[in-house]
């Protein structure tokens, strides 16, 4: 026996199951399966924490091809574009799930903003809304348009984030904040109609937040699918809220500054307890054929016709044989 513990079940019932190129390799008696004492995921070869640097570099800014030869540089090794794309898309999918109870303790104060990008020579439109007080990023939302109900949904995203109602929204002069606030909220928070960039009200927050937009444009504009692109601002706000450093915070995060408990520590911490579903094993079931021999003559020929098969296969093998021979 050994201190160490299964990667799929977590059983510490693990012996040691000899070695394989040098590398230690285990067997658990409980899930009956075997692992390496690498420290990967089960069926990955990458080691945890370069899968987390690449998620870490991506969502920092950097694109897929610099993250490519940052990967060889700094661990000599080679990995496809769509290698890390593929690793981007499923630890983006389980840091949202993990992610999704998570309350944070916000002020009254909300500010929301859009702007335009274009993503696949369509342009399109990113909703965002934080708080003034902590600068977490209670929501954001994508749309081609620019309407009512466009603002309605990221007020309501925000309340269903946040578990309260804001007391005030400060937002620019569009005309679809007056309507959609009023509709998310009810009419009980109020609204101010602020000039970016001008008013006392929005000027410093604002400005610095679009300055930190810019990362997430260099994310976003490669990809011309629509839900690619929803699935990433989740995930960089998730990187935003929870591991960018803030220099008006005292270069911690906006949740760190809350100094509430997180539901993971950093990018290598969702990827080792991500969800193991994909390596699950499952009970093979034979296929029941489709036309199944009922009667006894029907049961008799597909007897015969296995057993002619068989010594098909058998003289075969017999000729191969003799073939080699000579």
């Amino acid at each position: 026996m050994t201190n160490r513990r299964c990667k799929y079940c977590d059983s510490p019932n693990v012996i040691k199951f000899g070695t394989f190129q040098g590398v230690q390799r285990y067997w658990c008696k409980d899930c009956h399966r075997k692992f390496t004492e690498l420290d990967t995921l089960p069926k990955m070869k990458t080691p945890i924490n370069e899968i987390g640097s690449v998620l870490n570099m991506y969502y920092g800014g950097m694109p897929i091809d610099a993250i490519q030869a940052q990967l060889n540089l700094q661990y000599g090794k080679y990995l496809s574009e769509p290698a890390i794309y593929k690793w981007i898309v499923r630890f983006t999918k389980q840091a949202i799930v993990k992610a999704k109870d998570f309350k944070p303790k916000v002020g009254n104060v909300w500010l929301a903003d859009e702007t335009g990008l274009n993503v696949g020579n369509r342009n399109i439109w990113f909703w965002d809304i934080i708080d003034a007080k902590t600068r977490y990023l209670l929501a954001s939302h994508i749309s081609v348009t620019r309407t009512t109900e466009d603002a309605q949904i990221l007020i309501e995203k925000a309340i269903r984030r946040a578990g309260k109602m804001p007391e005030v929204v400060i937002t620019d002069k569009l005309s679809a904040y007056i309507e959609g606030i009023d509709l998310a909220t009810g009419g009980r928070a109020a609204h101010i109609r602020s000039k970016p960039f001008t008013d006392e009200n929005s000027t410093n927050i604002i400005e610095r937040f679009h300055g930190t937009l810019k990362q997430r444009t260099r994310v976003i504009h490669h990809f011309r699918d629509l839900e690619t692109a929803r699935l990433l601002t989740d995930g960089w706000l998730i990187h935003y809220n929870f591991f960018k450093e803030h220099e008006s915070l005292d270069n911690v995060s906006p949740v760190k500054h809350m100094k509430m408990e997180m539901p993971f520590a950093d990018w290598n911490d969702i990827v080792r307890h991500s969800n193991l579903a994909e390596t699950a094993r499952f009970k093979f079931v034979k296929p029941i054929p489709m036309h199944k021999p009922r009667t006894k003559k029907q049961k008799m020929d597909a007897y015969y016709r296995a057993n002619m098969r068989r010594s098909r296969a058998k003289k075969r093998s017999i000729q191969h044989t003799v073939t080699v021979m000579r």
